[in-house]
């Protein structure tokens, strides 16, 4: 650490939200984001207000002898930062104030940066990939890598592990690869190449389906400090990339065969982005290979209109439903549903009022509450009426919004405050669950089943859609396997929550980007 003997940093936690109030809460963020300098819990904002603070975040500088002597408000350029410490630090060796050395913060410290047990570590999303005899795909955050394995296996069998607990930004084969905190996740349906939200390299990887061999298709590595334009995508950078949903071009041709692990680098469609560092989504046109702004002015808000107006407040969850030709967005900050209609282009509000209107209250859309939400999931098959499953995080609960009755309702998790239970429905216990992915049932007596990234539990948790039956998938690194035989009826081995009509496709008006390749 460049000034480990000179600067000491304390972070002093403020929190919005009730349930980044609690301790516990914020001892697992601390972990989950390799914070390594004390932080304070200041749930009833006494340090917030000592300090007279008014934005997140705000930077307060003290000098040696407890004299506030600066400030600064919002986020901040690095570069520029440590130019203002040189000098600090220069003026107070000149006066004599400084005793160099490393601070020690003992036992406490360590144990706040203990390591997870188990194989995974805080995973932020999961993912399907239907054909052949199908395959999940668990962003294993923490441990910076991709795990894949079979739907249906219940011994814990893993098929193979892309990255390495190290990240990186290293483009290769499963063994050479590296991520740094990958989050989303989309399979094309047609040739079984994944696409990876690269979260803290602010990139977009691209993952083959014969063997994982990575390549980055867009992204800098350098994080946006500005409001972009686009352009080409592997020369314009992004901004803290969380979820990604593949609109496939119909057009592209008939799927590979079924099982099949060939790579026919043959990328089509559109790859939308929740780009949730400029509170917008993206779009990347996969055979242009360039990527840009689709919708969402930049401006922290919840904000409804047509999508270059439209505004959005972290956007963390993707989910398509391409019959009815709309894109569902998990609006974090606003603790809000949206959903952007693909043909008009125009943005409204499910659930959720704005930024600081939040809880957990089930019923008429209108009156339910979320807090927020990190994950989305379109469920077409709903016996119920057409549905989306929302990991409602902070309320560490799986919930439905009925999208005829316009209604919310609890569907698995018994609520705050989280842990760790298998069960029936709401007997369940979930801590801030990421993300969720669907797949229909097939064949007789077959059903539907949901997994859930049940990430500070540091598990994948399975849940029935029939009877809400709530378990954990076993994940077990030692066995290696291929999938076994699947349980939604032979020779279909399942298939997404929606299905891609072969004659749609996003009018061409709709897909100019907001730049000039």
């Amino acid at each position: 650490m460049r000034y480990a003997d000179s600067l000491v940093v304390i972070g002093v936690h403020s929190a919005k939200f009730p349930e980044e109030q609690a301790t516990e809460a914020l001892r697992q963020a601390v972990r989950r984001h390799n914070i390594h300098h004390p932080v304070v819990n200041d749930s009833q904002f006494q340090v917030w207000q000592q300090y007279a603070c008014r934005a997140w975040p705000t930077l307060m500088f003290i000098d040696p002898r407890g004299k506030v002597i600066g400030r600064h408000e919002g986020e901040f350029d690095a570069d520029q930062l440590s130019r203002v410490v040189d000098a600090m630090l220069a003026e107070f060796e000149a006066a004599g104030w400084l005793t160099p050395g490393a601070l020690e913060f003992g036992v406490a410290g360590a144990a706040a940066q203990a390591a997870p047990e188990g194989p995974l570590a805080f995973p932020g999303k999961v993912a399907v990939d239907a054909r052949g005899r199908g395959h999940i795909y668990v962003a294993d955050s923490n441990h910076h890598r991709i795990v894949v394995m079979g739907v249906a296996v219940r011994d814990g069998a893993v098929h193979h592990i892309v990255g390495g607990r190290e990240p990186g930004l290293v483009d290769g084969g499963l063994d050479k690869a590296r991520f740094n905190w990958p989050q989303g996740i989309a399979v094309d349906p047609r040739t079984g190449v994944a696409y990876i939200a690269d979260t803290e390299n602010h990139c977009i990887r691209r993952m083959s389906p014969d063997g994982g061999t990575i390549t980055t298709i867009a992204g800098t590595g350098e994080q946006a400090r500005a409001f972009g334009s686009g352009g080409p995508a592997r020369e314009t950078a992004q901004s803290s990339p969380w979820d990604v949903a593949l609109l496939p071009d119909p057009a592209a041709g008939p799927p590979i065969e079924a099982g099949s692990h060939e790579d026919p680098h043959d990328d089509r469609g559109v790859l939308f982005i929740a780009m949730a560092g400029t509170h917008q989504i993206w779009a990347l046109d996969l055979a242009a290979g360039t990527a840009g702004p689709y919708a969402g002015t930049g401006r922290e808000a919840l904000v409804d209109g047509p999508r270059e107006q439209a505004c959005f407040a972290q956007p963390s969850g993707l989910s398509l439903d391409v019959e009815g030709n709309r894109l569902f967005v998990a609006d974090s900050e606003t603790s809000a549903i949206r959903a952007i209609d693909l043909a008009s282009g125009e943005v409204t509000t499910l659930v959720g009022e704005g930024l600081f209107v939040f809880g957990d209250v089930n019923g008429p859309a209108i009156e339910a509450r979320l807090q927020h939400p990190l994950g989305v999931c379109y469920w077409r098959d709903d016996p119920n009426g057409p549905s989306v499953l929302i990991a409602d995080t902070y309320n560490h609960r799986i919930k439905r919004l009925d999208l005829q009755r316009r209604a919310v309702h609890a569907f698995a998790g018994t609520g705050a405050p989280g842990g760790y239970a298998d069960g029936a429905g709401t007997a369940a216990r979930f801590s801030e669950p990421g993300g969720l992915v669907g797949v229909r049932g097939q064949g007789s007596g077959a059903r539907g089943l949901v997994f859930v990234a049940d990430t500070n539990n540091h598990r994948v948790r399975v849940v029935d859609l029939a009877t809400r039956e709530v378990r954990t998938l076993e994940v077990n690194e030692s066995r290696r396997a291929h999938a076994e035989p699947s349980p939604f009826g032979r020779g279909n081995h399942g298939a997404p929550l929606y299905r891609f009509p072969t004659a749609y496709r996003l009018p061409p008006s709709k897909l100019e980007p907001k730049w000039t390749p």
